[in-house]
């Protein structure tokens, strides 16, 4: 029975898990289907978003979102569902033009193939009386004369008047010539299009263009009518045409010639007295200096950042016109008016804020420009109030980015002299790459890149109190074919942009001076270090080391005023962009910002290379540690047989071991917390919201609305808060270690100087090869190596004042020195430890042959070793004439340069310090390189890849990185330098 249960378990269990992978593989996806894919006999059912077939004798309807009866059955009940009710005619009958009824042909024989009643030329189908009473048969009426029967056929429309005037009736008899719905008189069309004339498309693939059917059956009727009679809505039409070839004059550029020939005859006559702009006709071409167009200070409006003032939004217009040249009306540009991508009003018409520099990208299914968009031109303005209180409309340049002249994009080149700017654009074209009225356009153009680009007014650099020059607009079009994106699932990418820009001559002319003149300080502040240098190393003439060493710390030093610099500039923005009330100043633009990005990473390179400076300098450091312990007895028994009875008893190197340990956990100590400083920033970036003021948009706010549309973020703005953010953050952790940690929980540098007290150990560090620091451990006790009955005795004579004091010099405290030594000393101290730096093989050979001088075994390093132990003993007691030293204070420059105006040539020099000089070869010592450093290097990956927490991220692995190093390569060099064995340091 239990094996049977828990069979039974273990089956219910399976069914169980089948049922979750059931529910999990569920699958959710449907076909993708559009209107346009049901034809035939099928209708689109917008709930299930798919074609449904019709019933019987029934077709797709016109929209494609019901079904209506097929020629020759009459609708019976249609209740508002998707199901209708359809009846067959009699043979002798045709369905109402309306499909609700059957009626016999006047004739009595319908079409067999259309089902329809025939009708002669000029005759209308009449099937109702006026009252609505079905006739009893379906007649043919004819219209009069200057009427025709309209599409449908179902009634008479008077001709156009050129046909009225050329023959009384709806007639153009030759020699009249009939042109785009016209009848014009002989002579009138002076202008056709070529036979050859083809518009060009890219699509296409080589030069042969594309033969339009708008441009064939309506250029030269626009032409003529524009030219004769100055036809309001034909001059557009013809000026649309020109738009549609992106004004182009070459091979392609008849409907642009033309406009222009017309536009010159007109030239006498202009709208508002603006020579570019003909009576009558559109404004399509600027002719004056493109710079004099762009630097035009007529718009008097002075722009505010209060987002309820009037002056708070740039108010732009439109007057819209259809592709046959008809007025459509003049609209604010709101709402998404020249916006392709769908998005909330709000949001939308952030656009037009001043000041927020907006950006907005989608993509559309490339269907939607032949089944949703409509053609349609724009001529955008501005509109301001003038000084005078008049409200007033300022036309907007266009440059179209597909502009050619002789095959060449000036458009594109940098230099704007040779620019064309323009007036009228599209948004999407779906018109001229038709072959037919009724069939889908082959081709279709589109703008895929629209920037309005808005240039604060300046004076000799200055802003002039929220004023602009006329804003420019550019547009990139872009194409889709028919062949290869109408039935495919394709999508184009759409984008919108609205930037803001100002002469920044004055301000990068200002970084460039400050970067100017203190980096000469910092050269001729590095000339002085590695002068310095040289006179610590002991050498009297300038080498190829003292070279490297002037470009190792002008490095470092180019790295502080790069960073200050830019630090100043970003804050600058920070501050007077989003602080502004009245604008005055607008963000650098993405070009003009590159010089910043680049002065970002040249302060991370110089730093970088100044860290690695210090590495190379703190690695290769020599450290000695002097025991002034002294045996205290002899040995009563032999412990080996290399000891003889007798002997002095040895002194323990555990103290050694011990003082070596802590200063190997010193080497990589840092006064501030990396992991604390990340979280912080971070913590006061992404969770408070500090991140949010770093947006292109005026106004900043910690806490924004998910509804509203904000900026994207700024590179400078991002710089300068998360420096901000960065210093302040490490400020508090230096304020808190110096003042508050160091002086109540433990001052690490000091516990290190009594702990060499404690144990009678002196350290003896040579950074360069003159100079260095020491630390006199030397007991006042004279011995340290002892039970805990005596120290502990020691430590009570200490406190009580039984002894003397621990400094150096008598009656002194002072512990701590710098130390700059004659050249004497380093050669002895170079000859000493010369068994140290030679290689195991050769240590070998020399331990050899001492042992075979000697008689006995000999281990060359040990006795360098106590060699050197006796020689620093010496020379700390004076002990040795020609080898000497004296005691003094550094005088105020020698503090504040950190250099020394004395040169050692008889006696060396040992300075007071404040205690901590020794810090400078320990990461203790240069807690502002380090944090620069990871400032930089958290900017440098914020700017790569706009993320915060990545950059937190990649700067706290790099920290724990540097500090591994550092401890490992510090660790080999101080068991190297003082022989103790690097087992025992952790």
């Amino acid at each position: 029975m239990a094996t049977q249960s828990v069979f039974g378990g273990l089956i219910y269990f399976s069914f169980f898990l089948a049922s979750i992978k059931v529910i999990h593989c569920q699958d959710y996806g449907i076909p993708f289907a559009v209107v346009g894919d049901c034809t035939g006999e099928t209708f689109y059912n917008f709930a299930e978003l798919r074609c449904q077939s019709c019933g019987a004798s029934q077709t797709g309807s016109s929209d494609g979102l019901s079904c209506d009866c097929a020629s020759g059955f009459k609708l019976v009940s249609d209740s508002g569902g998707i199901d209708i009710t359809c009846e067959a005619c009699a043979n002798n009958e045709v369905t109402t033009s309306d499909g609700k009824n059957c009626i016999p042909c006047e004739s009595g024989v319908p079409n067999p193939v259309t089902r329809t009643c025939p009708c002669n030329e000029g005759e209308i189908t009449v099937e109702y009386e006026e009252d609505g009473s079905l006739l009893d048969s379906s007649q043919c009426l004819p219209c009069v004369a200057t009427t025709e029967p309209d599409i449908e056929g179902s009634e008479c429309v008077f001709c156009h008047q050129s046909f009225v005037d050329a023959s009384a009736d709806c007639d153009c008899p030759p020699p009249y010539e009939q042109s785009g719905g016209i009848c014009f008189s002989s002579g009138d069309l002076l202008q056709t299009l070529p036979s050859d004339y083809n518009v060009p498309f890219e699509s296409i693939g080589d030069d042969s263009g594309f033969a339009s059917w708008f441009f064939i059956e309506y250029y030269s009727a626009a032409e003529a009518l524009c030219r004769l009679y100055k036809n309001l809505t034909a001059c557009q039409l013809l000026s649309n045409q020109c738009v549609m070839v992106d004004y182009n004059q070459d091979d392609y550029g008849t409907t642009c010639d033309a406009y222009i020939e017309i536009r010159d005859g007109f030239s006498s006559s202009n709208a508002y007295d603006i020579p570019d702009w003909p009576s009558n006709m559109p404004w399509l071409y600027y002719t004056d200096d493109v710079e004099q167009v762009l630097t035009e200070s007529t718009i008097q409006t002075s722009f505010r950042t209060n987002t309820s003032s009037e002056q708070s939004m740039l108010n732009i217009f439109v007057a819209e016109y259809n592709a046959t040249g008809s007025f459509l009306g003049l609209h604010p540009a709101e709402n998404g008016k020249l916006q392709l991508c769908p998005d909330t009003t709000e949001k939308l018409n952030a656009a037009y804020q001043f000041g927020t520099t907006y950006s907005s990208s989608c993509t559309i299914p490339s269907r939607s420009f032949w089944d949703v968009y409509k053609t349609a031109f724009f001529d955008s303005y501005i509109h301001y109030v003038d000084l005078n209180g008049n409200e007033k409309l300022y036309p907007i340049p266009v440059l179209v980015d597909n502009y050619k002249e002789n095959g060449v994009f000036v458009n594109q080149m940098a230099v704007q002299r040779d620019w064309q700017l323009t007036r009228r654009f599209f948004l999407v074209d779906n018109v001229s790459g038709k072959t037919a009225v009724d069939s889908p356009a082959r081709y279709v153009r589109y703008a895929s890149d629209i920037e309005f680009q808005i240039t604060l007014q300046s004076e000799e650099g200055e802003a002039r109190n929220g004023k602009i020059y006329p804003p420019l607009l550019k547009i990139k079009y872009s194409e889709l074919s028919q062949e290869n994106d109408y039935a495919g699932a394709t999508s184009a990418r759409i984008n919108f942009k609205v930037t803001y820009t100002m002469d920044q001559a004055g301000g990068q002319r200002a970084m460039s001076i400050s970067l100017g003149v203190l980096s000469a300080l910092a050269a001729l502040y590095g000339l002085l270090k590695s002068n310095a240098w040289r006179r610590r190393s002991g050498l009297i003439y300038i080498d190829i080391k003292t070279m490297f060493k002037f470009v190792a710390f002008t490095f470092g030093l180019l790295g502080n005023v790069f960073f200050a610099v830019i630090f100043c500039y970003s804050l600058y923005w920070l501050l007077f962009f989003k602080k502004q009330d009245v604008f005055n100043v607008v963000l650098p633009t993405r070009i003009q910002e590159s010089a910043f990005i680049a002065y970002v990473v040249m302060a991370f390179i110089f730093k970088g290379f100044d860290v690695l400076h210090l590495f190379a300098v703190q690695c290769t450091t020599d450290i000695f540690l002097i025991d002034w312990e002294r045996s205290r007895g002899r040995l009563v028994q032999a412990n080996d047989s290399t000891v003889s009875k007798g002997n002095q008893a040895p002194i323990s190197i555990w103290r050694t071991y011990f003082v070596a340990n802590e200063w190997n956990e010193l080497q990589a100590t840092r006064k501030s917390h990396v992991g604390l400083q990340l979280l912080t920033t971070l913590f006061l970036l992404e969770v408070i919201g500090l991140v949010h003021l770093t947006t292109t948009d005026p106004v900043g706010s910690v806490t924004p609305d998910p509804n509203a549309y904000y900026g994207n973020y700024d590179v400078i703005l991002r710089f300068g808060v998360a420096s901000g953010i960065y210093l302040i953050i490490g400020i508090v952790q230096w304020i808190f270690f110096t003042f508050v940690y160091e002086r109540f929980v433990e001052d690490s540098l000091q516990n290190f100087v009594d702990l060499c007290s404690m144990a009678n150990i002196s350290v003896f560090i040579l950074s360069a090869n003159n100079y260095g620091h020491y630390i006199h451990g030397r007991s006042v006790h004279g011995f340290s190596d002892t039970n805990m009955k005596e120290m502990r005795a020691q430590l009570k004579r200490e406190e009580e004042n039984l002894v003397g004091q621990r400094g150096l010099l008598p009656s002194t405290d002072q512990q701590t020195f710098e130390v700059l030594l004659q050249n004497k000393f380093r050669e002895n101290y170079d000859r000493i430890l010369q068994p140290l730096n030679l290689t195991r093989a050769e240590q070998q050979r020399a331990n050899q042959a001492q042992s075979n001088r000697t008689g006995t075994k000999v281990d060359t390093s040990l006795e360098a070793y106590a060699t050197m132990n006796k020689f620093l003993s010496a020379f700390i007691d004076h002990g040795m004439r020609d080898i000497d030293y004296i005691v003094k204070d550094k005088l105020l420059f020698e503090k504040l340069l950190d250099m020394e105006f004395y040169d050692p040539m008889d006696k060396g020099f040992v300075f007071n310090d404040d205690g901590h000089s020794f810090d400078q070869v320990i990461f203790f010592g240069h807690e502002s390189t380090l944090l620069l450093f990871e400032l930089l290097l958290f900017c440098v990956v914020d700017l790569i890849f706009q993320n915060y927490l990545m950059a937190g991220i990649v700067t706290f692995i790099a920290s724990m990185f540097v500090s591994k190093i550092r401890g490992s390569l510090g660790r080999y060099n101080l068991a190297k330098k003082t022989l103790v064995d690097e087992r025992f340091l952790i």
